[in-house]
């Protein structure tokens, strides 16, 4: 791949999500629970009656029709502290959208794998464009709650995740913690910065990496070593140097290699950047 693909991807990963009528993959689960602030597996008791206007998206000055669902928390992955119960916000076909697999209809009975983020000027949740919830009929529903939970555990300690006795445990780990560490978290208002980790935090991420396979993927599945190595956006300040292709051997593997071997030279003390809104 180019370099300049790779910074194209970079520069995608750190865009804070605005627009709710942009055109974007949508990630896998995995990858929705890392950007969001909550998740939760819930299931919807009912529909409130009245719906409530508010912007559909950040920094909208657009209101439309909300319906408000009310979710039992059944379980309570990430931010969701003391929470039995939450209201979601759904947009109506009366707003003028679509149904589809980034604006579905909630119904009352139905439980689902939630990744939400509180409304700013509302007191309910509100689902992130592109980033839908999991309903329980779907046939891989229990192995993407499983995916979800070990990705989420694995950022709540990220120390404890690098210490695996497994190789690929640890690469695993590695690839969540670093997308998490490098993505905008859903919901985001305004500026962001980034914020340096230590190096002792950050090396044995950085080296975990390198302990799985590489993989180019088309963006709506890229998530591996190779892709959340583009969203580090290495440069040459950092001693970095792009690989040259050679033939007969794959240009992600030859990235991997000399990734890994800038770390053991140049790349030593590299402090990884954590993505946050600007206070």
């Amino acid at each position: 791949m180019p370099r300049a693909a790779l910074v194209a991807f970079a520069v995608f990963a750190l865009v804070a999500p605005a627009r709710a009528d942009r055109v974007a993959p949508i990630a896998s689960p995995v990858q929705r629970a890392l950007r969001s602030p909550v998740v939760v597996v819930g299931k919807v008791t009912s529909i409130e009656k009245e719906t409530v206007d508010a912007p559909l998206y950040p920094g909208s000055t657009n209101k439309v029709a909300h319906k408000i669902a009310v979710v039992k928390v059944e379980t309570g992955l990430a931010g969701a502290e003391n929470l039995t119960h939450i209201k979601i916000g759904f947009v109506t076909p009366a707003a003028g959208l679509r149904r589809g697999p980034d604006n579905p209809e909630l119904k009352e009975g139905h439980e689902w794998l939630f990744f939400v983020t509180k409304h700013s000027d509302n007191g309910f949740y509100s689902i992130p464009y592109l980033t839908p919830p999991v309903e329980s009929k779907a046939g891989d529903y229990k192995a993407q709650v499983e995916s979800v939970k070990k990705a989420l555990a694995a950022i709540a300690d990220p120390a404890k995740a690098m210490k695996a006795e497994k190789a690929e445990d640890r690469y695993n780990a590695a690839v969540a913690i670093v997308y998490n560490l490098r993505s905008v978290p859903e919901g985001t208002r305004g500026e962001i910065e980034q914020v340096p980790l230590t190096a002792e935090e950050s090396r044995p991420l950085l080296k975990a990496l390198t302990e799985g396979p590489w993989k180019s993927m088309i963006a709506s599945q890229a998530f591996n070593g190779f892709s959340v190595f583009s969203m580090l956006g290495l440069e040459e300040a950092d001693g970095w140097k792009q690989p040259e292709p050679r033939a007969g051997q794959e240009f992600v593997e030859q990235t991997r290699e000399a990734f890994a071997k800038w770390l053991d030279g140049a790349g030593k003390d590299y402090r990884i950047k954590k993505i946050v809104p600007k206070k």
